[in-house]
């Protein structure tokens, strides 16, 4: 398994809450229940043949306060995440009774202890086997907090974003666990969109002065317009972090590859891409510092100078569309 598989896995899941109810303002709870939906769609992965998550359940929060809405099931659900990719999507919850109202933070309650048989886990290729931990999940399980409506008559869809290439690792001396370290961010369904595109990888190569050959090509998209692009280090001390990343995978042969980023919010991001994704090897790790001076000649350079170079345009998302950024 490469050094950059070990400490970080692409799964993006994303959970669409769809429930009757949408609207601004604050509503009152009452007695009377609304359709709950939530399902599940994921990006692909690399080197994992299975990354199983179990759900017992989940959990809303009124914003009024008191105990919790819950949703529980009578038996756990496993779903592998990996048979859900493009925007595919299977229901974690179908149809339930929930309150109309306003609610602050969704949960959902995983099966993750550690060490533990039958619960969340992760098989790579190799066929190994390791178990999914979360610390203290089964008591807190996954906290998503945004505020939303519930109420008669219409449909809220949220879609919560689980990418799991910056969310597991497998720390020294735990196995045979590894952690989950869940990054999840909120959209609302209907106000997303997608960018797609084309990346000619000769023509990228050539312009960040390497060969083709050996290019190890990636897209990143960040929010705003303008960014300087960064790697994937979870500190944006040195620059904005990705909001996805993902390699370029061509096809057998040729010499372009395309990429789609599905469930982004509508709104003004930057699309960069790179020869040097293999360098991103740790979400946790600086690998890559946009900000570092050039040192004085013959001093070492500082560390992250220049080991990434990067292509990057502006784009604007817009709900239910899809928007094409190219790099020919």
């Amino acid at each position: 398994m490469p050094n950059r598989i070990s400490v970080a896995l692409l799964v993006t899941a994303t959970l669409l809450v769809a429930a009757c109810g949408s609207g601004s303002g604050t509503l009152s709870f009452n007695n009377a229940p609304a359709g709950l939906t939530v399902r599940l769609t994921d990006a692909p992965v690399d080197d994992a043949l299975e990354v199983v998550v179990v759900f017992t359940g989940i959990e809303l929060q009124p914003a009024g306060g008191g105990a919790p809405i819950a949703v529980s099931f009578s038996t756990p659900k496993s779903i592998n995440v990996l048979q859900l990719q493009n925007g595919t999507t299977t229901n974690l919850v179908e149809g339930a009774n929930v309150p109309v109202g306003q609610y602050s933070w969704l949960r959902l309650l995983i099966s993750a202890d550690q060490n533990l048989q039958g619960g969340s886990y992760i098989r790579l290729k190799d066929g190994r086997q390791f178990a999914l931990f979360i610390p203290s999940g089964s008591e807190s399980g996954l906290k998503l907090v945004r505020g939303f409506s519930v109420a008669q008559g219409n449909i809220t869809r949220l879609v919560v974003d689980f990418d799991l290439r910056k969310s597991i690792v497998a720390p020294p001396g735990q196995l045979p666990n590894w952690f989950l370290k869940p990054v999840l961010r909120v959209v609302d369904e209907l106000q997303v969109g997608t960018l797609a595109g084309t990346v000619n990888l000769a023509t990228l190569a050539t312009t960040l002065g390497t060969t083709e050959s050996a290019c190890k090509p990636g897209i990143y998209v960040y929010s705003g317009t303008g960014v300087t692009p960064d790697d994937m280090d979870g500190n944006n001390a040195d620059g904005i972090d990705p909001l996805v990343y993902l390699p370029l995978i061509p096809a057998a042969g040729a010499s372009t590859a395309t990429y789609n980023v599905p469930f982004l919010e509508a709104g003004a991001y930057t699309v960069a891409t790179t020869c040097n994704f293999d360098v991103d090897a740790s979400p946790a790790v600086s690998e890559y510092d946009p900000t570092a001076q050039a040192p004085a000649p013959g001093a070492t350079p500082p560390a992250g100078y220049q080991t990434m170079k990067f292509r990057s345009k502006n784009a604007t998302v817009n709900s239910a569309v899809t928007t094409t950024v190219d790099f020919p």
